[in-house]
């Protein structure tokens, strides 16, 4: 046995002695170091260092997919002014020397019909045309679907964090409030850094822009929505206090918005609906131009938050150059007609203010009711030429109260040539609007809001020579409720179902002579002056 143990030994002793010679005559190679992903936090934006750099990079997006049905109900178009031979034919109490007085309420038809004497019965020699506007024509239900993917970049230097941001949305659907086919858009590209802020970026008027649903309340937006391009810089004063001014593009910003200058064109019939053409084509009477950009939207605000909540105050001067091209340079303008220069040209200086607090409820109730995340938002803006920072254009799916199409729609513009009195007409429109959060467990919570606006036109009551000569409505009311009862079953899962009602209310305008209806009758002064329309939608979220 002793002997079976020494051979093995050395049997042993010399493999190991045979290896470490060999193993001697290997060259020897240094590991390459192991360079592993590290986890950043660079001024709130939490990522990944990339490697051989500083830079902290961050990617999120989201997929959401939406189902979405409304009612739909008469639509009615307001037409242009019409001409004296037409007005007499229509009335023939008329004077026919009276030019351009009057305007008649066109109920959205699907074919082209004769319109009738309303007082002989006689058939006339105006035609309605096609507006395939009807509820035949029109969607009730709908679909969306996008997908938004976007990155931000981060470094620290000597004056801050300097961060870059840039994402996309692609959207694809059809049928009611969807994008109608596919469109893929720069929704926000900006760069931020000691204190200054540049490129597409949310914008620093509004408070809390349209609310916590996909459609929006009356507050204006331009925070999830038709972000401007700007630059602006905004100086910190301690103890959550912030000063922004910003010059902030007013113009159209592709196929992520319009911009703020508004004509008073409306998309009577987007819902399914097509305007027509011609004498009565459902537009708006003289829709309004802007000319060339002069100087951007100019924003000052004042923002605070604490512990408490957060309140901000702000204001926005905005450029009115504008002009109507159905009257520029020619004569007739007046009720009389008589070589009247027609004064269709304007230059103005348009201006908004917003206010807003928010309150966080949990610490001021001292918990009773109320929970982590549930607060109290209430908003308000007042405008003069400058409509779309009421809220008002935004309000729904932005159809200025013609919700799905139905009734007819506001006029909102930043200005209205009137023909009948050769003035300019000056808007004034003003909202107030309210968001309650109420979280009922950490996966179910529920959002309430409501608002109220008014849009008020000048130099629409006056009558001359006994013609009502107020071709738009001298004012609109108009509110809205709004509910999203949400569920989160899963981190970065929601569940959201939305329902959202809108009603407006419009004052008769003087220079209204009647309705025309889809038979062809026409009733002397009839108004249609009510909207209203429901929505809901529900739609499912996965965030990254």
């Amino acid at each position: 046995m002793t002997l079976i143990k020494s051979l093995l030994l050395g049997s042993a002793a010399g493999i190991v002695a045979v290896a470490s010679a060999q193993a001697a005559d290997l060259p020897t190679r240094k590991a390459a170091p192991v360079e592993y992903v590290r986890v950043c936090n660079v001024g709130g934006i939490t990522g990944w260092t990339l490697p051989g750099s500083d830079t902290c990079l961050k990617v999120s997006g989201y997929v959401t997919a939406h189902f979405i049905g409304g009612n739909i109900n008469n639509q009615y178009n307001s037409a242009s002014p019409i001409l004296p031979a037409v007005a007499a034919a229509i009335d023939p109490f008329h004077s026919t020397s009276v030019a351009l007085n009057q305007v008649l309420l066109v109920q959205g038809g699907d074919h082209t019909v004769p319109i009738f004497n309303g007082i002989t019965g006689a058939p006339l020699r105006v035609t309605l045309p096609a507006q395939k506007n009807a509820i035949f024509n029109r969607d009730a239900i709908g679909w969306n679907v996008r997908a938004n993917f976007g990155f931000d970049v981060a470094s620290n230097t000597a004056y801050g964090p300097l961060i870059g941001h840039f994402d996309i949305n692609s959207d694809v659907g059809s049928g009611i409030d969807s994008p109608r086919g596919s469109n893929t858009y720069v929704n926000t590209g900006y760069i931020t850094w000691a204190g200054i802020t540049a490129g597409k970026a949310q914008s620093f008027f509004s408070f809390i822009g349209g609310g916590d649903n996909w459609n929006n309340f009356f507050s204006p937006d331009r925070k999830g929505f038709n972000e401007p391009n700007l630059i602006a810089y905004t100086a910190s004063f301690g103890g959550g206090f912030t000063a922004t001014i910003s010059a902030e593009s007013q113009g159209t910003v592709g196929g992520s918005g319009g911009g703020t200058n508004l004509t008073g064109a409306y998309g009577a019939g987007q819902n399914g609906g097509v305007q027509g053409t011609g004498l009565f084509a459902g537009g708006v009477p003289g829709p309004t131009s802007f000319g060339g950009q002069r100087w951007p939207d100019v924003v000052g605000a004042l923002h605070v938050k604490q512990g408490w909540g957060e309140a901000q105050v702000s204001g926005v001067i905005h450029n009115v150059n504008v002009r109507d091209y159905n009257f520029q340079d020619t004569f007739g303008c007046g009720v009389t007609a008589v070589l009247v220069a027609c004064n269709a040209s304007e230059g103005k200086v348009g201006w908004a203010v917003d206010a807003g607090v928010k309150i966080n409820l949990q610490p001021w109730f001292g918990g009773w009711g109320f929970g982590a995340g549930d607060d109290l938002i209430v908003t308000g803006v007042y405008s003069q030429n400058a409509v779309w920072y009421s809220g008002l254009p935004d309000a729904m799916n932005g159809e200025n109260g013609q919700v799905n199409g139905n009734g007819q729609p506001m006029i909102l513009a930043d200005a209205f040539f009137n023909p009948l009195t050769n003035q300019w007409s000056t808007p004034r429109a003003w909202s107030v609007s309210a968001l309650l959060e109420h979280h009922w467990t950490p996966q179910f919570y529920t959002d309430l809001e409501a608002s109220y606006g008014q849009l008020l036109w000048n130099n629409m009551n006056q009558n001359v020579l006994g013609v009502g000569t107020g071709v738009l409505s001298p004012r609109a009311l108009t509110w809205l409720l709004g509910a999203d009862i949400g569920w989160n079953p899963a981190t970065n899962l929601n569940f959201d179902l939305e329902l959202m009602y809108q009603a407006v209310t419009q004052e008769k305008p003087s220079a209204t002579v009647g309705t025309v209806f889809n038979n062809g009758a026409f009733i002397p002064g009839a108004w249609n002056g009510n909207s209203n329309g429901f929505q809901g939608r529900l739609r499912i979220t996965r965030y990254f």
